[in-house]
């Protein structure tokens, strides 16, 4: 039995619940017992060797990045938590971690639409960087990258920038939250 990454492990996981399957279901379709894939996805990275990790993948639609690094995988586009890629979207918030300006995006109403509720810009479901499947955060869990890239703010000191847009985005939510009061 091979060692895989808890990350590939955790995309495995998240593939098979999109795609409606039960651990028995995907164990009968790729010949294996259900408690090795709940070992698997426990986080048990020797359950399952190679060739029964190499079925499961084609069967939940999730592919190695590269021969030479088995363990980063690419989800189908469809398994991505949903954001907006803009920055200057007040979806997404903007916070300063070490230093450097993250962005993270909020929750979309009506999540599963193509265009962004805020400013209709054409939602991402994968890293900018890495092409791995967005899941909740800031950042992806593969590679570390930011999923919204910070806008170019030239010599801006980024912890004003951030609070003057969160103060900012949080106006824009009050006074959205009164037309919606007032329109009811």
């Amino acid at each position: 039995m091979d060692s895989i990454s808890r990350e590939f492990c955790q995309q495995l996981r998240l593939a098979r619940r999109a795609k409606g399957l039960t651990q028995a279901d995907l164990a009968r379709l790729v010949g294996c017992q259900q408690s090795a894939i709940s070992m698997m996805e426990a986080g048990q990275t020797t359950a399952l060797g190679r060739e029964t990790l190499a079925k499961m993948a084609v069967e939940l639609g999730v592919t190695w990045a590269a021969a030479s690094e088995p363990a980063v995988p690419v989800v189908a586009r469809q398994l991505g938590q949903a954001h907006c890629p803009d920055p200057e979207c007040p979806s997404n918030v903007p916070f300063v971690v070490n230093g450097t300006l993250v962005f993270w995006p909020r929750p979309q109403p009506g999540s599963h639409g193509s265009h962004c509720a805020y400013c209709g810009e054409v939602m991402a479901r994968l890293c900018p960087n890495c092409g791995a499947a967005a899941l909740p955060g800031a950042c992806c869990r593969v590679c570390g990258a930011s999923y919204v890239p910070p806008p170019v703010k030239g010599d801006a000191d980024v912890e004003t920038w951030a609070a003057a847009r969160r103060r900012q985005i949080a106006e824009w939510r009050a006074l959205l939250g009164a037309v919606s009061v007032e329109s009811s």
